[in-house]
């Protein structure tokens, strides 16, 4: 499920960045620090697909997968029994997650228009190692993107040659590709201000290791740091561009005049070596007892091919998914004559097997409610054509499968229903 991986890998990248503040981020070796980070976030996004399965079993209360409920009318007297789609909790966070996630996309796409647009403006010059050089009129901040530089009329009069030394750090250290590998992942965890500060820790790596370079190229500390606070007033227009002016002035002028970190202090990574543990701990799929809802799977004298199992990677699907199983329930429940005369309601819950082949098999009341009900319930359920089995490790595998069907009689007020 796309939302269970992205709190997951947003609980990774809050873990690294703790990690990464407190050990890393005063060191001065730069290359090693870019590395780190960019590691850190890519095995935040691994990590979640990886299996680690629990020998010992853990006490635990297997989660009910709710599809929808089903409201359910008795249909008699010229009333059709009707079936009504509630929005879940699953499903507001879902549709909130990818209007932020389209947002960012906007903003985004918005940056890369803002890039073309000023490169098409002032004039172009061709430099070594297939460099373009955009001089264009007005008060831009000098900033690189892949292998273009631009930079303002007055800036290319008066101090070149610091700010493309700079520049072209940014280009030969192949900054961009990073910030394209960062602008995906807030693009997908845009909600997590870890990935954000990440992101903005690594920018911060690009513009030390670019300061180092023209430092390293006898340009005198004193000017370019009075370069640096002059220009710092300029505003970062393009959020995927490499800025000569970023943010955090004071840090970067900081970084040029502190002692170089000792070598050994590149051990503190090793940090993040537990955290990586206990997020495998974290997310390991433990073999569990059987708890106050979970029907009993399995026999112990059973083989592995006769498990059942509450979980897989792909879940069972009946044929043309959601919306076509809740036509078929409502089509085919009858609300029981008895019940409906007696206004008895009431939700049931069931439990029932998907097999391997997809049929249905052993079907459960998980929740009763009146035993006409509960057997109008099961009856449907036990007619449902065969589902597209679920599978693990690539194998169909028979799977524990539970709905709720809700009984409610037409004409009167529907009362809230309490969370269990």
């Amino acid at each position: 499920m796309l939302l269970i991986y992205q709190i997951k890998v947003g609980i990774c990248l809050i873990a690294f960045y703790l990690v990464w503040k407190l050990l890393l981020s005063r060191e001065t070796f730069h290359r090693f620090n870019r590395v780190a980070l960019l590691m850190v976030m890519a095995i935040a996004l691994v990590l979640p697909w990886i299996k680690v399965t629990l020998d010992s079993p853990v006490q635990t209360a297997a989660p009910i997968i709710v599809l929808q409920e089903l409201l359910v009318g008795p249909a008699d007297a010229g009333q059709s029994v009707q079936a009504a789609h509630s929005w879940s909790v699953l499903d507001i966070a879902n549709a909130f997650y990818f209007i932020g996630m389209a947002a960012v996309l906007f903003w985004l796409l918005h940056s890369q228009w803002n890039l073309r647009r000023i490169f098409r403006q002032g004039r172009s010059e061709s430099l070594p190692g297939g460099i373009t050089l955009h001089v264009v009129p007005g008060n831009v901040s000098p900033f690189s993107y892949f292998n273009h530089i631009v930079i303002n009329e007055q800036d290319y009069r008066d101090n070149p040659r610091e700010i493309l030394i700079h520049e072209q750090a940014h280009i030969n250290l192949r900054h961009s590709i990073d910030v394209v590998f960062t602008s995906l992942v807030t693009l997908f965890q845009w909600w997590n201000p870890a990935a954000w500060l990440l992101c903005r820790e690594l920018r911060q790596v690009h513009e030390y290791e670019a300061d180092e370079a023209v430092i390293n190229e006898n340009v005198d500390v004193k000017q370019y740091q009075l370069l640096l606070i002059r220009k710092s007033v300029g505003d970062q227009l393009f959020s995927m561009a490499n800025s000569f002016n970023y943010q955090s002035l004071k840090k970067r002028i900081r970084m040029m005049t502190i002692n170089k970190s000792s070598r050994w202090n590149k051990l503190r990574a090793l940090a993040a070596v537990p955290v990586i543990a206990l997020a495998l701990l974290a997310f390991a799929n433990p073999e569990t007892d059987t708890a106050e809802l979970v029907v009993v799977a399995y026999q112990q004298d059973k083989t592995e091919s006769d498990q059942v199992y509450k979980s897989v990677e792909q879940m069972p699907q009946f044929p043309g998914g959601e919306a076509a199983m809740m036509r078929y329930l409502s089509q085919n429940i009858k609300y029981p004559p008895s019940a409906a005369k007696n206004n008895i309601e009431g939700r049931v819950i069931l439990q029932f097997v998907v097999e391997k082949d997809g049929q249905i098999g052993e079907v459960k009341i998980v929740r009763s409610v009146d035993p006409e009900l509960d057997a109008e319930a099961v009856r449907v359920v036990k007619t449902m054509p065969n589902f597209i089995p679920g599978r693990q490790d690539g194998k169909p595998v028979a799977v524990w499968y539970t709905i709720p069907i809700s009984f409610k009689l037409q004409g009167k007020p529907e009362q809230t229903q309490q969370p269990e």
